[in-house]
């Protein structure tokens, strides 16, 4: 994992959004965001003194970001543990992409669909454009609706609720999906973003994977993953949605 170097990124806990800019901080969040780890391994792996680990650890603890805990197979050690959900980080703006979203614009003006689909893209690419990547916090919002949406679906299988999934998405959408039980995945063919999206390097579909995992999680009260493999952001053409436990 690199160092992070001059950046700020933002995490979320119950009292609110707290960005932090220390790059010592940073090293500890994003290894404990992988799991819980020891006072020690959090030293070997910042390579800094016990000392100051642990002004960070309070520090830390203090934004109620990291807690501190009693390992219970060896009472003399502490463990700590993430308290809060990682939202996304600074980067360095990056215009071209929203400019080119923006002269695309008035071509879909008078298609109500396209034009929704169209304030979407301009939300992702104008963040990206002033610097923030806040392709977590967009996530993060799809699976929230995903969970509140996820009564509607009857589905009793995990393959019957795939497909109803697909059907729901398809009805939304204006895309054909194609259901890929044995993967498992979820394959979505979009016309409209094949002559949109522009080729970007990554995948791009953050709030449709988090709307997926977050209706997967909803009905069946497990820890479902969505990841977006394959996306016509990354010059696929299809967007191709992995589905994990």
């Amino acid at each position: 994992m690199a160092k992070p170097e001059g950046k700020t990124e933002f995490f979320y806990n119950d009292n609110g959004l707290v960005a932090i800019g220390s790059p010592v901080k940073l090293q500890i969040l994003n290894l404990l965001r992988e799991e819980p780890r020891s006072f020690d391994e959090i030293v070997k792996f910042t390579a800094k003194a016990k000392s100051t680990i642990s002004v960070h650890l309070n520090n830390l603890r203090s934004c109620e970001l990291v807690e501190e805990n009693i390992d219970p197979e060896d009472r003399r050690r502490k463990v700590y543990s993430l308290t809060s959900r990682y939202m996304g980080c600074s980067q360095e703006p990056f215009i071209e992409r929203y400019r080119n979203l923006l002269e695309k614009a008035p071509e879909y003006g008078n298609d109500r669909f396209c034009f929704a689909e169209i304030l979407l893209h301009a939300l992702y690419f104008g963040f990206e454009a002033y610097g923030i990547d806040n392709a977590p916090i967009v996530k993060t919002i799809g699976s929230d609706l995903g969970r509140s949406i996820s009564p509607i679906f009857e589905s009793e299988t995990f393959e019957e609720l795939l497909r109803e999934i697909g059907n729901f998405l398809e009805f939304q959408g204006k895309c054909r999906v194609i259901t890929l039980v044995n993967i498992p995945a979820l394959q979505i063919e979009d016309d409209f973003k094949a002559r949109s999206i522009p080729v970007i390097g990554k995948p791009f579909c953050t709030l449709r994977e988090g709307i997926i995992e977050g209706i997967l999680r909803g009905k069946f009260e497990k820890e479902y993953r969505v990841t977006e493999i394959e996306c016509y952001g990354s010059g696929h053409e299809h967007c191709l949605f992995k589905i994990t436990i």
